[in-house]
């Protein structure tokens, strides 16, 4: 009866390979020894044990991986299997985190620990076999479904807690949204967004504000006694830089805040001989304003210099002052207005 102390003499231990070239579930490696009892003598024939455990870090650690596998040992003793593919008793082969730390297998056989031996470089091809990185020629391509992250838990396919060096220019650290491009550096990459709206914005800076609008005939009737009405009577757009009159409206957006130049005329036609009247604009607080009497081809005019808003609109009233309730006809009337600073 032989003895129940074993040994195993490893024949190509140290000449382990992975097979993945060609066929990505095979991730195991190669591991080959002789069996032999506490004499010397060989375990010929003979169905043996061996259980492999894999540790990280030193060699008298808690296995992170342990499996065992049942062989048959040849007419010489010797026997063979794939580390990775024996049945698992503990952790998650495919999960290995080779080449962090070192590595070592501890080769235990029918229940007695023969001894452990630390790994070297050959089993770390796993970490390239297990089908995340493959070249495709000269690329190499990575068909990772999840996040890439580089020094940081990813957050995006490609998370770099760090500088991006191309080959020319200064390396980047960040892609910048700032779309007044003030906090930007050599080292910030702004996203195209943010380039779109600074140059809208300094192109409409470098604009003026000029704009002239005409009512070229138009007619008012029923202006009741005592009553201001907009005067919206301006249907021609004679020149518009930056696209600040609203047509729909007829009134003046202010496209910017600043101060302006604002000057209204409204030509009168017909005899009016019952009413004088009033023009002037809503954002008027004084008493800016020229009055007519009756007459033909008379105008009024008003004019001024207003601090305005951004978006605050601008129109010119009409007031009839008479008792009576009139009618106006006008011909060659305008609005106008141009930005100061």
């Amino acid at each position: 009866m032989k003895n129940i102390n074993y040994c195993i003499t490893v024949l190509a231990f140290f000449l382990i390979s992975v097979s993945f070239a060609q066929s990505a579930q095979k991730n195991f490696i190669n591991y080959q020894a002789v069996a032999k009892d506490s004499a010397g003598e060989l375990l010929v024939d003979e169905s043996v044990n061996i259980q492999i455990a894999i540790k990280f870090g030193a060699p008298d650690v808690t296995a992170s991986y342990v499996e065992n596998h049942t062989v048959t040992t040849s007419s010489n003793g010797v026997f063979s299997l794939l580390i990775g593919n024996g049945v698992a008793i503990s952790g998650d082969f495919g999960s290995l985190e080779w080449g962090s730390i070192a590595s070592y297998i501890t080769i235990s056989l029918n229940g007695a620990e023969i001894g452990t031996n630390e790994l070297m470089a050959v089993p770390y091809a796993i970490s390239s076999g297990d089908t995340r990185w493959l070249t495709n020629g000269n690329d190499i391509e990575n068909i990772n479904t999840g996040n890439v992250g580089i020094d940081r838990a990813p957050t995006s396919k490609l998370d770099v807690n760090g500088d991006l060096r191309l080959e020319n220019g200064t390396s980047v650290n960040e892609i910048s949204t700032d779309a007044t491009l003030g906090g930007n550096s050599n080292n910030a990459i702004p996203t195209e967004r943010a380039v779109k709206t600074y140059v809208d914005n300094a192109t409409a800076a470098t604009t003026p504000v000029v704009f002239k609008v005409r009512g070229n005939g138009f007619a008012v009737k029923d202006l009741d006694a005592n009553t201001t009405i907009e005067t919206d009577i301006w249907d021609i757009r004679t020149y518009d830089t930056r696209n600040a009159f609203n047509t729909t409206t007829k009134r003046f957006v202010v496209p910017e805040s600043g101060y302006y130049y604002i000057h209204a005329v409204v030509r009168q036609s017909n005899t009016v001989t019952t009413s004088f009247f009033r023009i002037s604009f809503n954002v008027d607080t004084g008493v800016d304003f020229t009055q007519i009497v009756d007459g033909d081809d008379v105008k009024t005019d008003v004019c001024g210099i207003y601090f305005l808003n951004v978006g605050q609109q601008v129109f010119v009233s009409l007031r009839n002052f008479g008792a009576n309730d009139v009618r106006i006809d006008g011909t060659g009337s305008w609005f106008e207005g141009y930005k100061i600073n």
